[in-house]
């Protein structure tokens, strides 16, 4: 079994998971899974062979990049054509009717590094940002699984050619404006974004009148 010195940036259960996989494809990880800022700085005081990265918001220091080279990874939940912060919630506003996951070397620019592999697959009809976020997140596990499968063979993955980022990078600001409504929006323009925008726990759509904010009760649907 190879044993490889790893950087995991991502919740304590994800790490965890992604220890797991790799072991059974034949490479130990002595990793250190972190999930903040300061202790991703603090990993790097000694030398480490990859960093991977899945699930976090976390933006990694150019010093890192720099350091690490060829081996600094991000899972991306969400296919190429949706670079960005909140890209489910973009998938079912557009009709997406592909969606997936991409792994890409990291940059200093967010969402724009070399794709080194995609899993793509069909979107269901009228699914929800929530699902279609639970099925990108499974297609993400399946390319860890393919990182580690082939990383005994072949070593540092190279860039995939045919995979493109898309030209919108969705950022917070535009996912808020899309939660916007006014009343001379139509009633399918409406119900559009009402599922666009929807999340178990947020009531993300709002309407702003006169100074004050007024959000959706589910309850009155």
């Amino acid at each position: 079994m190879k044993r490889l010195s790893a950087v995991l940036l991502m919740p304590d259960e994800v790490g965890q998971k992604t220890c797991s996989i790799a072991a059974k494809e034949g490479v130990a990880l002595d990793a250190v899974i972190v999930n903040d800022l300061p202790a991703l700085e603090s990993a790097f005081s000694i030398r480490r062979e990859l960093l991977l990265s899945f699930g976090t918001g976390v933006i990694v220091p150019s010093w890192i990049l720099d350091l690490m080279g060829g081996t600094a990874l991000n899972i991306h939940a969400a296919s190429p054509l949706y670079p960005g912060r909140d890209p489910h919630h973009f998938a079912v506003y557009d009709g997406a009717t592909e969606y997936g996951a991409t792994m890409h070397f990291m940059s200093q620019n967010v969402d724009a590094g070399p794709i080194v592999d995609v899993e793509l697959f069909q979107v269901p009809a009228q699914t929800t940002p929530a699902n279609l976020l639970a099925q990108a997140n499974e297609a993400g596990w399946l390319l860890i699984t393919r990182f580690f499968e082939r990383f005994l063979d072949q070593g540092a993955p190279v860039p995939k050619t045919g995979f493109e980022w898309g030209l919108r990078k969705t950022t917070r600001k535009m996912f808020q404006e899309l939660c916007r409504i006014d009343p001379s929006m139509s009633k399918q323009e409406l119900e559009r974004r009402y599922r666009a925008t929807a999340m178990p726990g947020f009531r993300n759509l709002y309407l702003d009148l006169h100074g004050y904010r007024f959000r959706i009760d589910d309850s009155c649907r």
